[in-house]
């Protein structure tokens, strides 16, 4: 799978955790077409397993996980 160098639209999250963090990305998401991209950038040490499960509830894909200085950056692509 061919990872995006750009994305379409990016979403910092900051200390936001489980219930919050994944409306805030239901809610990017909708404006988003099928096949466009999310940046998310999420400081919570459970970030990358609520991303993860939402993605496969919702029918979204994970594409990568990146880490960054501050915390982590999850690339996601909408279904």
């Amino acid at each position: 799978m061919e990872i995006p160098t750009r994305t379409d639209r990016e979403l910092d999250l900051g200390e936001k955790g489980c219930g919050q963090l994944v409306m805030e990305i239901m809610l990017a998401m909708r404006p988003l077409s099928a096949g466009q991209t999310l940046l998310v950038t999420a400081y919570d040490a459970a970030a990358h397993l609520d991303i993860a499960a939402w993605c496969r509830m919702t029918g979204n894909t994970l594409l990568t996980t990146l880490p960054d200085e501050q915390g982590h950056q999850f690339l996601l692509r909408k279904g």
